[in-house]
């Protein structure tokens, strides 16, 4: 997904919502036999997590680079989670993702 600027970010994910237990296993299912759009329906379902992690973080680091850095550490969160276990939620290991994620982009600016 193309953003032309941080708040246009905030706008396009608004209109995700979260999934359902259910269906994320139903998406990791179908993400294990190759489809993409099942990845990427997962992907979409937790961009709010990640805008609202990059709200949290002081203004003058809030642009598309913050993003671009987000959505990656949320692309190989999705890639590596096992979703058909009863692990931890994947919102925890999303969570450490993205902390990790401002923390470095933070530190090279």
């Amino acid at each position: 997904m193309v953003y032309i600027s941080i708040d246009d970010f905030y706008e396009k994910t608004r209109s995700f919502t979260k999934m359902s237990r259910q269906e994320e296993i139903e998406c990791a299912r179908q993400m294990k036999q190759g489809d993409a759009l099942a990845r990427e329906r997962l992907i979409q379902s937790y961009l709010p997590m990640a805008a609202s992690r990059i709200k949290r973080v002081p203004s003058q680091y809030q642009n598309l680079g913050l993003v671009l850095y987000c959505q990656q550490a949320l692309e190989k969160a999705v890639d590596s989670f096992d979703f058909l276990q009863d692990s931890e939620p994947f919102s925890h290991r999303l969570n450490w993702h993205l902390r990790q994620a401002v923390t470095r982009y933070m530190a090279e600016r």
